[in-house]
């Protein structure tokens, strides 16, 4: 009997291939801004030019420095702009489609005339950070690169993962490793604002999840730092992610409907009015999951189908002297993980029911005001929250009551104020401060080994401040030379904690093209905010608990780096870093001498300690390497090389190595893109991962049994690590384009040759032995998307 699937393709290609066919010449617009890289203010009179067109297309900005330029064929085009005074910019690979206007906004950096000759050089380094005060193991990203790199999933932490220096921490969740930091050490910004873990299935405290709230059809390139970052960031030991949403269209209506593994999708965007410059976005997400189950669809998962929805939206309004916005992120998401229907398989729980359920939203208000043409201010007001509960019902120990209860709430005020001031072409001011107010409530409880009674590990509702200030400072000695100096306070009121953080980072660019870079500052952290509400059983008779984590200072870190940067021609870039960075006042536990808050992260959950002090330190040194050719003519690729050791010291002061010490990391990615007649494209893309193996916990089989509970041979934490990890991942996409609208199908094939990535290894009570579970096998991804 024939199968139908080959029919099934051959009428696909076939209709793709009458499409293409029958399809005609369409053109597009693009249209946008150019602005002064400094205070954002427009520039009137500047040239923009769209090159490798026949005849030169080109046009120069309006008094609000805005461009229009009409008819351009679809496909990839790069443009240059330029202005007297400033430094040209090219701008490569931007991408016209039929369904959607291109609308972008270019900023230019100003030039530091010396006595010598001018010599004008265009900035193409799309690898250099939007914020100038960035120097050092600082780049940007764009939204195409997100989609483009097979097995990112459209996901920015997943795409970082290609990055020199970082790492994924499984290949369930998006958590990332930077310089073998934990995860924890991540900061999370949205337009200006520090937020909550932005993703479905996370939890408090931690950075990463299974799904990304962040929308990037929502998104405009952003930055992401690995150390040594401007004053401006605080709160953070590892790196941050500086992520920015742009604009809605402000003179078209336009539409967006997706439909993936990750979601079924809706998003639009236009003006409020035909004669109005201010715009709206909106996009709004439901897990395809929960919907195929709920239409009788299996998918082998038993009851533990993902359900989860987010909203992301944002509104601007210019206006005469500035502009306000107004944004907002958030989700809900639960799940139910259950041994009894033998659904923890996949998920490494053994032996226990768990219910999860999570919600996280932010919501602001940013407002712009231009003093004069070299100062504004950008004040902030906002609200962020997160909630988590689980239920673990222990199926060996009491399968009727729950053994762990917990529900952690966190809500924040936030209000920021930031004052820039360019004094002159060489000198540069930033400074400002942010106050949070939190509203907390936090409950876990346990059942006690008699299982008669519950110990209450958490039981505190409060409030408490924290407020940070800064202050950076950059000189331009010319415009191949600059140094910036800066300073970051914090204090957190609950304790009176505090921490002072100098920053200092030098850029030298000793010839055309090439570069060198030094960074060095202090950094700091507050602890997860449940940890100072930790409580022990002090009085068994009268049930009276002690807060003995309380008084817990911040973590710390200084961090030392030195790099080199190499443009080879106009496409290729090389660059070179080394790393070291010394960790102290790490908490640590006299009750667990081996444990530290380092090995902490990356997971569904955290060891909570009491009793802890900060007496801990730890030690991460490294080198990274970066090779890459910059998409042009169809073709890129991306090569990145990590070696780094990550190790840390216990209450017992015991050298050990850090959970997240894989020692080495290699990733190669590459592409090719393909014209398809004069109104399509078709793409493949390729990853390839080689890494060293995640550190054991090794499980202590004999204790286990005698428990029938999981218990861990603590004395060899971290010793070993598991088989090095392999992984390859591909893409396909093709885009097709109508007069109106355009479409894209896309599959990525996750784990194309099936390896098996050890995930965790486990206590399994029921069989009464230790049990591997693996990553993620193959898996294919299908994802269909529309713009009209």
């Amino acid at each position: 009997m024939k199968t139908p699937f080959p029919r099934a393709i051959l009428l696909v290609i076939t209709t793709l291939l009458i499409m293409h066919v029958n399809g005609q010449d369409i053109t597009q617009t693009l249209r946008g801004r150019v602005l002064d890289g400094f205070t954002e203010l427009p520039l009137p009179g500047a040239t923009v030019v769209v090159t490798d067109t026949d005849p030169l297309r080109g046009t120069a900005t309006d008094v609000d420095g805005n461009f229009r330029i009409e008819d351009l064929a679809l496909g990839r085009i790069s443009i240059r702009v330029s202005m007297v005074g400033y430094q040209p910019s090219v701008v490569n690979n931007l991408l016209l489609r039929s369904g959607r206007e291109l609308v972008v906004d270019i900023r230019l950096e100003e030039q530091v005339y010396t006595m010598e000759d001018v010599v004008v050089r265009p900035d193409i380094r799309k690898d250099r950070a939007i914020n100038e005060m960035a120097v050092v193991s600082a780049r940007s990203f764009t939204i195409d690169e997100t989609e483009r790199y097979a097995g990112s999933l459209g996901d920015p932490s997943r795409m970082a993962s290609n990055f020199a220096g970082v790492t994924s921490v499984t290949d369930q969740r998006n958590d990332i490793v930077i310089r073998g930091n934990s995860p924890l050490g991540l900061l999370w910004r949205l337009e200006g604002v520090e937020i909550p873990n932005p993703n479905h299935f996370g939890s408090i405290g931690s950075t990463g999840g299974p799904i990304s709230m962040l929308n990037i059809n929502h998104l405009t390139n952003s930055d992401f730092y690995t150390g040594a970052f401007p004053a401006e960031y605080g709160n953070a030991l590892a790196g941050a992610f500086d992520i920015r949403m742009r604009n809605g269209n402000n003179q078209k209506h336009e539409f967006m409907g997706q439909v993936g593994f990750n979601g079924f999708e809706l998003g639009a965007e236009g003006p409020f009015s035909e004669n109005s410059q201010s715009s709206y976005m909106a996009n709004f997400r439901y897990s395809t999951l929960e919907i195929l189950h709920a239409a009788g669809m299996s998918f082998g998962t038993g009851s533990a189908v993902p359900e989860y929805k987010d909203l992301s939206f944002k509104v601007n309004v210019p206006l005469e002297r500035g502009r306000i916005s107004v944004f907002g992120l958030g989700g809900n998401n639960g799940i139910a993980m259950l041994a009894s229907q033998d659904d923890d398989s996949q998920y490494g729980f053994t032996g226990l029911d768990l219910y999860n359920s999570n919600k996280m939203g932010v919501m602001g208000l940013n407002h712009i005001y231009y003093i004069n043409d070299n100062a504004r201010f950008t004040n902030t007001l906002a609200v962020s929250g997160i909630e988590s509960t689980a239920d673990i019902y222990d199926l060996s120990f009491d399968p009727d009551n729950e053994k762990i209860k917990e529900t952690l709430g966190e809500v924040k005020y936030t209000f920021s104020s930031k004052y820039s001031h360019r004094f002159s072409s060489r000198n540069y001011l930033n400074t400002g401060f942010v106050y949070d107010f939190y509203d907390v409530s936090y409950n876990g409880m346990q059942l006690d080994p008699s299982g008669e009674k519950y110990l209450h590990y958490l039981d505190n509702s409060g409030n408490m401040g924290f407020a940070r200030l800064f202050t950076e400072w950059q000189h331009r000695f010319s415009d191949d030379l600059s140094v910036t100096g800066g300073l970051h306070a914090s204090r957190l009121f609950l304790n009176n904690s505090y921490a002072v953080e100098p920053r200092l980072g030098l850029k030298w660019e000793f010839t055309g093209g090439q570069s060198v870079n030094l960074g060095a500052g202090m950094h700091s952290q507050t602890q997860m905010k449940a940890v100072y509400f930790s409580q022990r059983l002090t009085d068994t008779l009268n049930m009276v608990y002690e807060k003995t984590n309380h008084d817990l200072d911040f973590s710390r870190s200084i961090h030392l780096v030195a790099g080199y940067d190499r443009l080879l021609g106009t496409d290729h870039r090389l660059k070179l870093e080394a790393y070291y960075q010394k960790l102290y006042n790490i908490p640590v536990a006299w009750r667990r001498p081996e444990f530290s808050l380092l090995s902490q992260g990356g997971g569904y959950g955290f060891i909570l300690d009491d009793n802890m002090d900060n007496t801990g330190t730890g030690e991460n040194k490294g080198m990274e390497l970066t090779l890459e050719k910059f998409l042009n003519k169809g073709f890129y690729y991306l090569v990145t090389a990590s070696v780094f050791d990550a190790g840390y010291r216990g209450y017992d002061g015991v050298w050990r190595n850090s959970a997240f010490n894989n020692n080495f990391v290699f990733n190669a990615l590459a592409g090719y893109e393909w014209r398809v007649g004069s109104n399509s494209l078709l793409s493949v893309d390729l990853k390839m991962v080689y890494a060293g193996g995640h550190r054991k916990l090794p499980v202590d089989e004999q204790q286990s049994l005698a428990d029938n509970a999981l218990r861990f041979k603590w004395n060899e934490a971290y010793n070993e690590r598991f088989p090095d990890y392999f992984r390859l991942n591909g893409r396909i996409t093709y885009r097709m384009n109508r007069n109106s609208f355009d479409q894209e199908w896309g599959i990525d094939l996750q784990n194309i040759t099936n390896h098996k990535n050890i995930f965790i290894q486990n206590w399994d009570s029921s069989k009464k032995e230790v049990s591997t579970y693996y990553q993620m096998g193959f898996m294919p991804m299908m994802t269909y998307r529309i713009y009209f």
